[in-house]
């Protein structure tokens, strides 16, 4: 099952390009601009019409014209792209999605019709998301292709853009060689039990090839290898949860369930491809053996034979990751956007900055990959029916401004606090959180709260959170007050987070530290 990567390590070491170039040169006309790695200057042009449509309709397709370098695109059409972290309106720094072909023209820029302009706001370095195809591409996995560009909006310079290849008929032809299939969208914070939206692929619309493959993910036992071998191509697929797990991309499929493409084939087994790799790296330390929560990559790790191929994996890639194969490449691409960048002297020294502290992060994970890649496997912690464990580290998140989170005595006990000083009637968003790799089983998180001067809405307040689960809301003025969230884990062990939150415009939230307890409960 596994012979087609016997031979993989030595691949590991070509460039990108090399990889690249056993694609069907005819095929493929954009592998060369790809491969050069261009900073290309693009200028889009908005009539007044197109540019009310955009501000009302950000996600519809409106009409404008494009210059890039010496070549003019009279008729194209541009939307508006982003996500929670990403998003901005057209009046600020937007990214967008390009067609070249939706309003009935057929000039291609290096044979593609559609392509993205990436804003990079999450990224200083706008260097993020090629490091994380240089590294796919290095593991003989698909990733759209990544270049820069200068864009302007009319008389407008937004700054340095990451130029990507769009997911659609064009990449499944150069990945798979195929278009019958379905390409599907993960959107935000989806999984394969939701009907996702679909992209791309001459299958069949009724999204019964994704049923199937969620029915077979939930319903596996530590028996299963054969079915889902069958259905999903096993070998890229814990390639593909290695790579984001060693990326540190937090905000992909395996952690979050989010940033994916899913690649259905009418033949053949299912395949992830990576997505959003714009905040790679910014964990040295971030765990790779923990089990994800991830549907699919849940159902495959926790088949032993999977799960030992995956710690195989995991030493057998590092050669991607080694500072001295990928910090020269980075910095050779890191001199084009500099040149690029030579006019704007404040631009320039802060991006210069900004690659320094990539590079820095890129050898500090990898010393953290050595060292993990080393490590026995997790033990699950292990809890008797009616004991409890208490949860004594727990560490501070904001989600909002204006929110205070310490550790103070309150009444004679240490307790975690959480105040939002909200001077309006936005709701604020400030929690604790933990976790702990759990076995299969019931169980509850327990604490003791109260509250002061809390002004939240529906789906406010104060409460413990558990994945889907919460427990009772506090609202108002409430003495010590019990809390329980009963969850439940489905798989052999997963790592499960435990957050004490406060959801509120304004008010003060207590959780006693000597109450915070993970409870068994009887199977």
């Amino acid at each position: 099952m596994f012979h087609r990567f016997s031979c993989l390590l030595p691949a590991l070491l070509l460039p990108a390009a090399a990889s690249l170039a056993q694609d069907k040169p005819a095929a493929d006309p954009a592998r060369a601009f790809f491969a050069r790695g261009d900073v290309v200057t693009v200028r889009i042009r908005l009539a007044e019409e197109a540019r009310t449509s955009l501000r009302q309709n950000a996600r519809e397709y409106a009409a404008a014209s494009l210059r890039i370098d010496d070549t003019e695109f009279p008729a194209v059409s541009v939307k508006l792209k982003g996500a929670a972290g990403s998003f901005r309106e057209l009046d600020d720094r937007p990214g967008f999605t390009v067609h070249l072909g939706k309003a009935g023209g057929t000039q291609r820029f290096h044979g593609l019709q559609r392509f993205h302009l990436n804003n990079g706001v999450q990224d200083d370095t706008r260097l993020c998301e090629w490091i994380g195809h240089d590294v796919f591409t290095a593991a003989g996995l698909p990733a759209p292709r990544v270049a820069h560009a200068r864009v302007w909006l009319d008389d407008r310079d937004l700054g340095l853009y990451v130029l990507r290849e769009s997911f659609d008929r064009q990449f499944l032809e150069r990945a798979f060689g195929s278009v019958a299939g379905n390409l599907y969208d993960g959107g935000f914070c989806h999984d394969v039990d939701e009907k996702l939206e679909k992209d791309a692929g001459d299958g069949p619309d009724d999204h019964s090839d994704l049923q199937r493959l969620h029915d077979l993910c939930a319903g596996v036992g530590r028996d299963s290898e054969r079915e889902l071998a069958a259905a999903i191509d096993v070998p890229a697929f814990v390639d593909f949860v290695v790579l984001e797990r060693m990326l540190g991309h937090w905000d992909g499929y395996s952690v979050t369930r989010n940033n994916f493409r899913l690649w259905l084939p009418s033949e053949g087994g299912a395949r992830f491809l990576p997505h959003g790799m714009d905040q790679l790296l910014g964990d040295a330390e971030a765990d790779v053996l923990d089990h994800p929560p991830a549907i699919v990559a849940s159902a495959v790790l926790q088949q032993p034979a999977f799960r030992k191929r995956y710690r195989e994996r995991l030493k057998a890639l590092l050669p991607a990751f080694s500072p001295a194969r990928l910090v020269p490449r980075l910095q050779r691409v890191a001199a084009k956007l500099q040149e690029a960048l030579r006019e704007d002297g404040p631009a320039a020294r802060a991006h210069a900055d900004a690659v320094r502290g990539l590079i820095d992060r890129i050898r500090s994970r990898h010393d953290a990959l050595v060292r993990q890649s080393k490590a026995p496997e997790p033990k699950p912690l292990q809890l008797a029916a009616g004991k409890t464990h208490a949860l004594k580290t727990w560490h501070p998140a904001a989600e909002t401004p204006a929110v205070e989170l310490a550790r103070k005595s309150f009444q004679g006990a240490t307790a975690l606090l959480v105040q939002c000083e909200g001077k309006d009637t936005a709701m604020r968003h400030g929690l604790w959180r933990t976790h702990l790799l759990l076995a299969r089983g019931r169980y509850t998180l327990r604490a003791v709260a109260r509250c002061q001067d809390i002004v939240a809405g529906e789906g406010g307040g104060v409460f413990l959170q558990v994945g889907d689960a919460t427990s009772e809301r506090l609202g108002g003025d409430r003495n010590w007050q019990a809390l329980a969230c009963e969850f439940e884990v489905g798989e052999f062990q997963r790592t499960v987070e435990f957050s004490c939150q406060l959801h509120a415009a304004a008010g003060t939230a207590w959780f006693r530290s000597d109450s915070l307890v993970l409870e068994r409960r009887p199977d």
